[in-house]
């Protein structure tokens, strides 16, 4: 195995040229992932939350309140239910801020391999950072599926009444965007596959 860099004329230095213009590509991607999970995760917390505290408030002001009264506790319940969700929103948001993001790792070896002198180890490490943020984003995937999921149910149980028709809109929803996540990651799992075969082959 190489160790040293490989000149951008040789074979194996064009195979690494290729794993570096694939891993900027797949690290600009991801942190396009990570900005629309963040969105994603912010509007899930703050409709979840809003929909908890409509529904908790909404039930105590029909069963307690009676006559025409019961109108202005529902506007009130609902304005404060928004509040309170746009603060769980801003705080979930927070809370990703401060974590950061986490594949800082594929950066550092990009820049790295940029400044010259990349060896064949710096792009086998390189293709296995890749490799293991395909599996945290297969999980994330998985779980933003779900999130999906419960926002068709909360969408369509509040536009249409019935909860019935909620549930089923968001296993359908659900569904869809877990097949979507499995195809990514197998589509992903192939091409790092084949990557890492063809630098091996070429050591």
């Amino acid at each position: 195995m190489t160790t040293g860099g490989e000149e951008p004329g040789e074979p194996n230095g064009q195979k690494i040229e290729d794993i570096v213009r694939d891993g900027d590509e797949y690290y600009e991607g991801l942190r396009r992932r990570y900005v629309n999970e963040t969105r994603l995760h912010v509007a899930v917390v703050g409709v979840v939350v809003w929909f908890a505290v409509f529904a908790v408030l909404g039930f105590g002001a029909i069963t307690t309140v009676r006559g025409a009264g019961v109108y202005e506790y529902l506007a009130a319940a609902f304005l404060v239910a928004v509040v309170i969700g746009v603060a769980a929103g801003l705080a979930m948001y927070a809370n990703r801020r401060r974590r950061g993001f986490r594949f800082e790792e594929i950066g550092a070896l990009l820049k790295k391999m940029k400044e010259g002198g990349a060896s064949s180890e710096d792009g086998l490490h390189l293709m296995d950072a890749m490799h293991r943020a395909a599996l945290v984003m297969k999980k994330r995937s998985m779980d933003s599926a779900f999130e999906y999921g419960v926002i068709g149910f909360i969408l369509v149980a509040l536009v249409g009444e019935n909860a019935g028709s909620g549930a089923l809109a968001g296993v359908i929803t659900y569904l869809y965007f877990r097949f979507e996540a499995l195809r990514e990651y197998e589509k992903e799992e192939k091409s790092y596959e084949d990557s890492k075969r063809d630098l091996l082959q070429s050591l």
